[in-house]
C-alpha cells in the first residue's frame, strides 16, 4: 500500500515551503508527495467559479518549481506527483512524473482524459464528483493503467460521509487497483481503507496553520501515524 501525501497548495504559494514540503513526507516516511499545477484563469474558466480566482492565483505554483520539486524529491527519496487540470499543465508536468493524478471534476471530461491518456502513463483518478457512466466511458476509450481513489468531495468530511464498501464495488466493477482519498480532518477513515485493502491512500498535510486546505489537513506527525498505522493495518 502507498500513501501519497498531499502538498496541494498549502505550500502558500512559497517555493522554499514546498520544499520543506517535500522533506517533511519523506521524514514521514509516505511514498509520493503531491502538489497542483493549474493556470488560475483556465482553472476557474472550466470550473465556473471566479470567486476563486485570487485565492488560487496567489497561492499557485509557478512552471519553474516543477523542475526543481521533481530533483528535490530524489534527493529526498520520495516519489514526485502532482494534479494538472488542463492539457497544458499536463504537458508542463509530464516529464517529471511517472503518473498523473487527476481530480474528480476533471474525470468527468472524457476529452481531457483522453488527452492525458496520449503520454501513455497510468492514470490516478479521483471518484469524488463522478460515477459508472463517466468511468464507463473512460474504460472504453482509453487503454493506460487506471488507478481508482474513492473519495467524498466534501471539505471537511466526517467519517460517516464514507461508505467504504465502494471502494470493493469498484475494484470488481473495473478490475482495477483501488484506494481511498481522503478530505477527513482525522486518519480514522485512512486506517479502515487500508485494513479493507486499499491500494493507495491519499490525505492532504500541512506545516502549519494559515494554509489553503487547512480544514483537510494533517500535521507532518499526523501524517507519520499514517504511515506507521497502515503497515501494520494491511
Amino acid at each position: 500500500m502507498k500513501i501519497i501525501a498531499e502538498a496541494g497548495v498549502n505550500h502558500n504559494g512559497n517555493l522554499n515551503k514546498a520544499v520543506e514540503m517535500v522533506k517533511a513526507a519523506s521524514e514521514a516516511r509516505a511514498q509520493y508527495v503531491k502538489f497542483q499545477f493549474y493556470y488560475p484563469d483556465i482553472l476557474c474558466v472550466n470550473r465556473n467559479n471566479f470567486d476563486a480566482y485570487k485565492l488560487l492565483d496567489k497561492v499557485k505554483m509557478h512552471p519553474h518549481w516543477i523542475p526543481i520539486l521533481a530533483e528535490e524529491c530524489k534527493r529526498a527519496g520520495i516519489e514526485f506527483l502532482c494534479t494538472a487540470f488542463c492539457p497544458y499543465s499536463v504537458e508542463m508536468i509530464a516529464p517529471y512524473v511517472n503518473m498523473f493524478k487527476i481530480a474528480s471534476p476533471e474525470v468527468a471530461d472524457l476529452n481531457f482524459i483522453k488527452e492525458v491518456a496520449k503520454y501513455g502513463k497510468p492514470l490516478i483518478l479521483s471518484t469524488g464528483k463522478v460515477g459508472d457512466r463517466e468511468l464507463d466511458k473512460i474504460f472504453d476509450n482509453i487503454t493506460n493503467e487506471i488507478i481508482l481513489l474513492y473519495c467524498v468531495s466534501k471539505y471537511p468530511s466526517t467519517e460517516s460521509d464514507y461508505n467504504l464498501d465502494e471502494m470493493e464495488r469498484l475494484r470488481r466493477r473495473y478490475g482495477v487497483k483501488v484506494g481511498l482519498s481522503s478530505h477527513c480532518k482525522d486518519i480514522k477513515v485512512s486506517l479502515e481503507a487500508a485494513k479493507l485493502g486499499a491500494s493507495f491512500i491519499e490525505q492532504h498535510f500541512m506545516l502549519e496553520r494559515g494554509c489553503p486546505d487547512e480544514p483537510v489537513s494533517l500535521f507532518p506527525w499526523e501524517l507519520k501515524k499514517l504511515t506507521e498505522e497502515t503497515r501494520w493495518k494491511t
